[in-house]
């Protein structure tokens, strides 16, 4: 067991990295969509996207 892991330590290293940046950027993105950060901000002159935020009010 200690052989095999020994073996491929670099690759178990990469992979750990890997996963814990995609972690954060999860959490990251879950975290502002909490928070109301992105998305639509209600400025339709820059937007370009046709929502209709401003359209039922």
């Amino acid at each position: 067991m200690f052989a095999w892991i020994a073996q491929n330590l670099v690759t178990i290293i990469v992979i750990s990295v890997i996963l814990v940046l995609v972690v954060i950027a999860v959490y990251s993105l879950i975290k502002d969509k909490k928070s109301k950060k992105g998305g639509c901000t209600g400025n339709c002159a820059t937007c370009g996207m046709g929502c209709s935020y401003n359209k039922d009010k």
